[in-house]
């Protein structure tokens, strides 16, 4: 088995995830583990904001990424 972009499926996985908190985020508050997983995320060096950018787009978030961002930013949670 070829493990050679295990390191890179990792980053893409975790930011993947983070993403998803994105989205359930401006649906609803996070519970308490999801908080905990975001802090995690949030400190982990392979997760990066380029990468949570990409899974966001992969998750179909697309022609509406400003709106989104917008609404995070506006948030105080």
């Amino acid at each position: 088995m070829n493990r050679s972009g295990a390191r890179t499926d990792d980053a893409w996985r975790k930011s993947r995830l983070a993403a998803r908190l994105l989205l359930l985020r401006e649906s609803r508050p996070l519970r308490p583990r999801e908080q905990t997983l975001a802090r995690r995320l949030s400190s982990d060096a392979e997760v990066t904001n380029r990468l949570i950018q990409q899974a966001l787009y992969f998750l179909g978030i697309g022609s509406r990424k400003h709106d989104f961002d917008q609404k995070l930013v506006g948030r105080g949670n």
